[in-house]
């Protein structure tokens, strides 16, 4: 919701509710990386931002609109209270310095339970159409930054990971011969499997007759492993070639390639 309220003086007040915590909302007026996702003209670009977060710290932003014109704008942090309070001078540079004027933004942050509340105040304005103006500029970025802070997704863990086959039924076999695991449950049609692990985490096999989706070889699971070495030793009577093996700090790994050309990486974790 947002409320504009209008004074005597050319000042533009402006209340609005994000749908974030208050600390997100801080972040998103005070970091760089996060302001060129939202802090730019519509349809335009952010070539730049620079922000040095504390009292006395300088800031710029520079803007492109869709026709290539730029507009550049900076100033002077006077206050920086993470996360409830950011004040600073703005200034719009001009082709002739004197035309540039400064203004003054002050943003209050208030928490509202999950949500955040600013009040947002722009004073020094040289009369009442440069306020609308900004007014109408505001409430437009202020629109972009609702939808970046949408809630997002919140992951709890991998309920379930798998691979695309071409064979479902010469997959099963492979994995059963191969790595000892027996499905838990068969899709009908010989769509593929599922295997419950030991450690209570969940492996798929899907595909075939391309009745799931098109088969495309992929790689990125780890299976573990207690000891490394004796794996492969297991692998030898199968004649299955090891395509990649490497050490790092925390683990040793070695892949394969399953009978559908997936990689399949057995790992073994360092003691901690």
């Amino acid at each position: 919701m947002t409320t504009n309220t209008e004074t005597a003086a050319p000042t533009l007040t402006i209340r609005r509710t994000f749908q974030a915590p208050r600390e997100r909302v801080f972040a998103a007026f005070t970091t760089p990386e996060i302001m060129r996702e939202w802090h730019g003209p519509p349809g335009g670009t952010i070539a730049n931002v620079t922000f040095d977060a504390r009292p006395g710290g300088k800031y710029r932003i520079e803007m492109r609109s869709p026709d290539g014109e730029e507009y550049n704008v900076g100033g002077v942090i006077s206050e920086f209270r993470s996360p409830e309070l950011l004040a600073y001078s703005f200034r719009w540079e001009e082709d002739d310095p004197q035309l540039e004027r400064d203004t003054y933004v002050r943003i209050e942050f208030v928490a509202k339970g999950e949500h955040t509340e600013i009040l947002f105040t722009h004073t020094g304005f040289a009369g009442i159409e440069s306020r609308d103006r900004h007014d109408e500029g505001w409430n437009a970025l202020f629109g972009r930054l609702d939808a970046l802070l949408v809630p997002p997704v919140r992951i709890k863990g991998i309920d379930l990971s798998g691979y695309m086959v071409k064979d479902a039924p010469r997959a099963i076999a492979w994995y059963r011969s191969v790595l000892g695991l027996e499905p838990s449950m068969t899709y009908p049609d010989d769509r593929g499997a599922e295997y419950e692990l030991p450690d209570g985490t969940m492996f798929g096999l899907w595909g075939g007759g391309g009745k799931v989706m098109p088969f495309q070889p992929s790689n990125g699971i780890l299976f573990a492993v207690d000891d490394l070495e004796v794996a492969l030793t297991q692998l030898a009577p199968h004649g299955i070639p090891v395509v990649f093996r490497s050490e790092t700090p925390n683990c040793y790994l070695a892949m394969i390639n399953d009978s559908e050309g997936n990689s399949v990486t057995l790992h073994q974790r360092k003691a901690r």
